[in-house]
Formats: structure tokens, sequence, C-alpha cells
């Protein structure tokens, strides 16, 4: 079992959430400011353009120095990227990137190529629904090989707007058919206040990106320590 599917576990049974930081940019000393204010994992990105931070992401060439200076600062915590952004047949892509040290791959189901992920012991598969995906689709994550499912159920039309009890009935609905830890994006205006009502429904993690925390670092550190406060009143 993987370093980051164990602390889902452990989040679980302790009935608390991994905050996972979902960068805007790949930029260490954001990613430097996010570790101290005490999040628990961090999500950086390549070969994408970015919706909610309007950000675009290069290739791993392009990216490479960013991403090594965000993992030595992150060396001995929990890291996690988005390799792809469409179906990209690249299994070695994807194996160089575990062996970079990276935890954890963050990708939507539709776009992860069956085959091409190496181990998941050492880099867990957090491979996400999306917002025309079925309540019912979920039913049959159990029998997937992949270690961790991401709800980024919510429309791209719909960023930012509050986070309502019509969206925790969805994440509901969805971990009722699923034993697979589930990782919440803050696709919604999820607010720390939201946080035991994540708990109650049984979400394992919580990854905050910029609709809750914006773009510059203060607005992340703020935003970072106003949830884990939040985490570890719960």
């Amino acid at each position: 079992m993987s370093r980051f599917v164990t602390e889902l576990m452990k989040a679980r049974q302790e009935k608390k959430l991994v905050l996972i930081a979902s960068l805007p940019r790949n930029d260490a000393e954001l990613a430097r400011a996010v570790r101290d204010a005490g999040a628990d994992a961090v999500k950086i990105h390549m070969n994408v353009h970015h919706h909610a931070s309007n950000t675009t992401f290069g290739s791993l060439d392009e990216e490479r120095e960013n991403l090594t200076a965000i993992l030595k600062v992150w060396e001995g915590k929990l890291k996690g990227i988005m390799p792809f952004a469409a179906p990209v047949n690249d299994p070695d892509t994807l194996k160089e990137l575990s062996d970079m040290g990276f935890d954890f791959y963050s990708q939507y189901l539709s776009h992860a190529v069956c085959g091409c992920f190496p181990s998941p012991e050492k880099t867990a598969r957090m491979l996400a629904l999306a917002a025309d995906d079925p309540v019912e689709l979920a039913g049959g994550l159990d029998c997937l090989p992949i270690e961790v499912c991401e709800l980024s159920i919510m429309d791209g039309n719909t960023y930012g707007q509050p986070f309502t009890y019509h969206d925790l009935l969805r994440y509901s609905a969805m971990r009722a058919k699923t034993n697979k830890p589930l990782v919440v994006p803050s696709q919604h205006m999820i607010t720390p206040e939201s946080v035991p009502d994540l708990i109650e429904i049984g979400v394992e993690g919580l990854m905050i990106g910029a609709v809750v925390a914006g773009s510059t670092v203060e607005s992340w550190v703020k935003s970072v320590k106003a949830f884990w406060k939040a985490i570890d009143k719960a």
C-alpha cells in the first residue's frame, strides 16, 4: 500500500481529512508556504491548461526544473502530479514521474490509459469521476485496479459557486457505491465550516485549489491554515 493510501485510510479511521493543496502554478516558494502552513500533501500539474486557475502547464521537460524544486521542498512528504489532460499512451513518462518521487497520480478516469501505470505500491492512482459521469458508475470502482477516486464531478461552468447540500448529496451518493478512499476537490466554494459535513459522509481527503485559496502566497497560507484548523478540531 502506498504512503498516500495509508494516510487516507488513517484519516478514515480517525474521522479526519487529508488536506491536499492543488497548486495554481508550479512554484517552489508557494509549495514551501503551503507545506509550512500545514498541508498534508501537494499536487502539481503538467500538460494541461488548468480551468480553475487559468494557467497553462507545459510538458515534463518544460516543467522539470520547477517540479524538481518542489519535490525537494516536499521531500519526505506526500506529492502528487496531474500528468496528462487527455488519453496519452506514455508509460515511460508515468514511470519517470514515479522514479522522481511522486506519491500519486491525479487524472480523470477517461484520460487514464489502461496498462500505462507502474506498480501502485509506490505511486498510487487517484483517478477522477467527471461531471458527466452518473452516480451509478461509481459502483464499478471497487473492481478497478485503482487506489483512490477523486470526485471531480462539478460542471466547469459552476466553479466557484457556493457549496450546497445538493453537492454534498452527490458526494454521499457516490460514497455509498464504493469502498475506495474518496478525495473531494474544491470546485465549488467549500469552506472550513463544511469540513465536518465532508467527514460525516465518509470522505477521506479534501483537495483545495484556486477556487477557495486564490493565487497569492498570502491567500494560500490563510486558506491552508483555516482548513487545517477545522480538520484538527473536527
